[in-house]
């Protein structure tokens, strides 16, 4: 019977190793990522992108961009398939146990509630547009509730369920969005469409630059999802079958249908070609496939922030969301936009400072890696730098320059002064291996 129920058991795996019997198929994992790229952002980049770019071009630029978040994706990927456990855990030989906590969980914390608040708002009021239509008035306050409660609940209960859940969502999403930019080509013709111009062109580069920061912060969480590979050859294909066709098509369509309806507004563009009530279950279905992710990751790095017990991830991501949602009952969370996308952009340099310290340092060996005491301010003082450099002095596109930056920081600083930052700073156990630690020493 224990056998039978084990799909929808409720995750308790946090901050400790995933074991071996833990592990799944990378397909579920690809579909996750699949899930979190099919969403009404990356729709809206194609229909920003076509008002620069031939149909042609969009597509060479999201190949170009998301090949590039796929690689960066499985480095930092393969660290937590390597070690089996989550981003917050291995940031911990990087920035310290310490720096790991105060610094980088709470800026992924507030990041990721916040923009739970925010999606939970707009999913809200999606739904309520739609109750409209059928003659139901259905209060936004009530829709925030409800959709928050929903997703919300995914998420608690973790990997199983979101798994469970972009399983069926994710073909529906891509039939549905798929059936919009066919509609969209008849309506103008395919010749027409693959000779459109835009009238004001936008550079390859700029093109490459936006996609990638829309999806620079998942190379930091990564290894949320990818601890759970049973491989380093799984984490690669999780990363690029999950990550580069999506995107791809996601971006694609939206640009189509940008062209096609003269729209970059996803709702407006479904409305456009007479289906209201079908934009309307998309927006709210793929909000949800998407904001799992973000309580998700924000009850992780909360669960960092306070090393609590591995059993009480459920308790801690369930008040995390709560959180959420007050965010987005009282409209705290769309007048926090800005600040939100600010901490969403000094994320990714922690990938670069991570990707340094594993690769070049740690030679790629699981072995090498242990979890530091108290603050490596090396690994602190090469984020900052990066974040530095990708909020005010990017030469290419933020997400990427960051964490380039960073990376070659790390190196520099560590080759320099690495023997002296963490001596005397000692060695932690990880959660649920104090024993054995105790034993060996």
């Amino acid at each position: 019977m224990a056998k039978n129920n084990k799909v929808l058991n409720v995750e308790k795996r946090a901050l400790g190793r995933v074991k071996e019997n833990e592990k799944q198929s990378w397909l579920s994992i690809s579909f996750i990522w699949i899930g979190i790229l099919i969403c009404i952002p990356s729709l809206m980049i194609g229909g920003a992108l076509a008002d620069g770019l031939s149909i042609g071009q969009v597509v060479l630029a999201t190949v170009i961009s998301y090949s590039l978040i796929g690689a960066l994706m499985t480095l930092t990927g393969i660290i937590g398939s390597d070690l089996g456990l989550p981003s917050a855990m291995c940031a911990t030989k990087t920035f310290g146990d310490s720096g790991a906590s105060y610094l980088i969980s709470v800026i992924s914390f507030i990041s990721s509630i916040g923009w739970f608040g925010v999606q939970t708002a707009t999913c809200a009021a999606a739904f309520t547009t739609m109750m409209a239509i059928f003659g139901i008035g259905f209060p936004q306050w009530a829709g925030c509730v409800l959709w928050g409660a929903i997703m919300l609940a995914t998420s608690v209960i973790g990997y199983s369920f979101m798994k469970i859940l972009n399983y069926v969502a994710v073909p529906f999403l891509m039939i549905t969005c798929v059936y919009g930019a066919v509609h969209g080509i008849n309506l103008m013709g395919l010749s027409e469409l693959m000779a459109y111009t835009p009238s004001a062109p936008m550079t390859m580069t700029s093109a490459v630059s936006v996609c990638i920061g829309g999806m620079a912060v998942s190379v930091v969480i990564s290894s949320d999802y990818s601890r759970y590979s049973k491989s380093r050859t799984d984490t690669l294909k999780a990363s690029f079958f999950g990550v580069l066709p999506a995107g791809v098509i996601m971006v694609t369509i939206g640009g189509i249908m940008g062209v096609t309806t003269g729209e970059s507004d996803i709702t407006q563009m479904f409305v456009n070609i007479g289906i209201p009530v079908v934009s309307m279950l998309i927006l709210v279905l793929a909000t949800w496939t998407t904001n799992t992710g973000n309580a998700y990751v924000a009850g992780m790095a909360c669960m960092k922030i306070g090393n609590f017990r591995e059993e009480l991830r459920p308790h801690v991501t369930l008040v995390a969301g709560v959180i959420g949602i007050v965010m987005a009952l009282t409209g705290l969370a769309n007048s926090l936009i800005a600040f939100l996308n600010v901490l969403s952009a000094i994320m990714p340099p922690v990938a670069g400072v991570m990707i340094a310290d594993y690769y070049v340092f740690g030679k790629a060996k699981p072995e090498n890696w242990y979890r530091v005491k108290g603050v490596n301010w090396i690994g602190i003082l090469s984020w900052a730098i990066g974040s530095v450099v990708g909020l005010f002095f990017s030469f290419f596109s933020a997400g990427f320059d960051s964490i380039l930056v960073a990376t070659l920081a790390y190196i520099i600083l560590n080759t320099l002064l690495g023997k002296t930052s963490l001596a005397g700073q000692g060695r932690l156990p990880l959660p649920g291996e104090e024993e054995a630690c105790e034993v060996e020493a």
